[in-house]
């Protein structure tokens, strides 16, 4: 069958038909629109918070303004525990845009990013020392050195600057360092008495009396802010000291 001829009178709008597809496919390469090139831009993807660098059993030190605090990471960082002023507080991973944050929902948090950051404690709420900006230190605090010689009890205060130490057992050692360390004094075994406002009782080798009394309640100390489960008083002979300290061990 023979296809009947284009008259001659629509040759001119079928050659410019042509030539206008042959002008298009030279410039595109392709008669076919290209779906990527077409498409429009995606959005790049909003950042993700960087994880923690620490990994589980890390700790590290750091100066919250007096406090000084340890952190140990566990879970592969999903969670941290903070050790300072003789207790320990455990928070868990919480969203943050930048650094590691753990925040739990009484309103503790621990922020930290890179070798600074910020420390809330929920139990200070309202007062100047609630939020503390924090440095790393190479630097542990006397607290955590102190339980990690599994000393019992540490109890400390200022004017003058005094602390002492209770090794744990029937019979512990007493050692306590006064005046601003100008004086230091040793009870080779002090007796415990336990109860409701316990006490620790003995005498040096020159037979000076000593008598440590631990209050437990809440304590702030004076000239840091730093808040401790109890308060302490220790008597040397006729001099007293009085501090805010923490049972490291029960």
């Amino acid at each position: 069958m023979t296809l009947p001829a284009v008259a001659p009178r629509l040759m001119p709008l079928a050659l410019a038909v042509a030539l206008f597809a042959v002008a298009c496919q030279s410039e595109t390469g392709s008669d076919t629109p290209d779906p990527v090139a077409a498409a429009p831009a995606a959005a790049e993807p909003a950042a993700a918070a960087p994880a923690p660098a620490e990994a589980s059993g890390d700790t590290f030190h750091w100066q919250c303004g007096e406090v000084g605090v340890a952190s140990t990471y566990l879970d592969d960082a999903e969670r941290v525990t903070l050790a300072f002023s003789g207790r320990e507080l455990e928070l868990p991973i919480a969203v943050s845009a930048s650094g590691a944050r753990y925040a739990d929902d009484a309103g503790n948090e621990f922020w930290t990013k890179g070798d600074s950051g910020t420390l809330t404690l929920a139990a200070e709420a309202g007062s100047e020392t609630a939020k503390r900006d924090c440095t790393r230190s190479e630097r542990p605090s006397p607290w955590f050195q102190a339980a990690e010689r599994g000393i019992g009890f540490r109890a400390g205060g200022g004017e003058p600057g005094w602390f002492v130490e209770v090794d744990r057992g029937e019979s512990p050692e007493l050692r306590a360092t006064l005046d601003y360390g100008e004086r230091k004094i040793e009870v080779a075994q002090a007796e415990p008495v336990q109860g409701d406002a316990p006490r620790y009782t003995g005498a040096t080798a020159d037979g000076t009396r000593v008598v440590l009394s631990i209050d437990r309640r809440p304590c702030q100390d004076g000239m840091s802010g730093e808040w401790f489960e109890a308060g302490a008083t220790l008597e040397v002979g006729d001099r007293s000291y009085n501090g805010c300290g923490a049972f490291l061990f029960e």
